[in-house]
């Protein structure tokens, strides 16, 4: 059964224990519809009040099982690789990706091979072999993804950019805000490469929910707009080229949404100001706060949930 669809051209294909990365005519793949409800695989999460700023409440994704929103994708994607019959995999990241996808082949007993750039810290390195992945580490990030894509051709790729059942466990966060009871009509969400927010959207359309949908970017890195890019202290958002632009762009149309840019001391106080509420934020989660901040200086009041994607306490 093709499980793939394209939302260029409408072709389709299934996934397999190897899958094509893209269609033919160069379009990432959708889930085709209607893209089932993943099994939930954890207790359902309650948005968490911020307890200084008023009419704020957070999704708190950093108290995932490695720190990560991205745990939530893996979940998915292992459970759809494991009924394809997939045998081993492999996947290009050094963050927080690798380790969502680390732990998934783990519990799976499937082994994985990650490919990342020379730089990785020995810290990140030794918590990833510990879950028992292989690493390759030399050359820059795209060097990562060349290596990945060619060992792709034998192996399921598993990719939270290019399999879109990635996206359905990403709209798990979304489900569990809608069901925890009244929520903010504004959601505010880092994005790098979008797969956190494309999920929140695809949770909106399963439920007929609204909300003004909010895409928060470093000012150094503003990959959805495109233009000069500089290094940015939020790594985990600071993609310069995602390759589902036009898909992130699309939902925040229909959400009636904006794109936040903001500077790297917006995100730097935010990162502060999250410790002193006891909450240990990587830059690129903590560039939710800073969004927030920008909408109470254009005054705006109204209530926000906003996401706290990954943790600053990760290895």
């Amino acid at each position: 059964m093709n499980d793939l669809v394209c939302p260029r051209c409408r072709a389709s294909a299934a996934t397999g224990p190897v899958y094509p990365p893209r269609c033919a005519c160069g379009g990432l793949w959708d889930a085709a519809e209607p893209a089932p409800r993943p099994p939930r695989s954890h207790a359902p999460r309650s948005p968490w009040p911020d307890p200084v700023e008023e009419d704020l409440v957070w999704m708190r994704e950093d108290l995932g099982p490695t720190g990560s929103f991205k745990d939530r994708g893996a979940e998915a994607l292992i459970r759809v690789a494991e009924a394809a019959g997939a045998v081993r995999l492999t996947v290009d990241s050094s963050g927080s990706a690798a380790l969502a996808a680390a732990r998934a082949a783990a519990a799976a007993g499937l082994p994985l091979s990650i490919h990342t750039p020379g730089d990785l810290p020995a810290t990140r390195s030794g918590v990833l072999r510990a879950f028992g992945a292989v690493l390759t580490a030399a050359g820059s990030r795209a060097d990562a993804a060349r290596r990945a894509e060619t060992e792709a051709q034998e192996a399921f790729w598993f990719s939270h950019v290019m399999h879109p059942a990635f996206l359905v466990g990403t709209a798990e966060s979304g489900f569990d805000a809608l069901e925890s009871g009244e929520v903010p009509g504004i959601w505010v969400v880092p994005v790098g490469n979008g797969s956190l927010f494309l999920g929140l959207d695809r949770a909106l359309r399963a439920t007929g929910a609204e909300a003004e949908l909010l895409a928060v970017q470093a000012a150094n890195c503003p990959g959805l707009r495109g233009g000069p890019v500089a290094p940015s202290r939020a790594r985990g958002i600071a993609v310069a080229d995602p390759p589902r632009r036009d898909a992130v762009l699309e939902a925040v149309a229909r959400r009636r949404g904006r794109v936040l840019e903001v500077e790297e001391e917006e995100i730097a106080a935010a990162e502060g100001a999250l410790a002193r509420r006891g909450v240990m934020a990587e830059a690129a989660s903590a560039a939710a706060l800073a969004g927030v901040r920008r909408l109470r200086g254009e005054g705006r009041r109204d209530p926000v949930l906003a996401w706290l994607t990954g943790s600053g306490s990760r290895g």
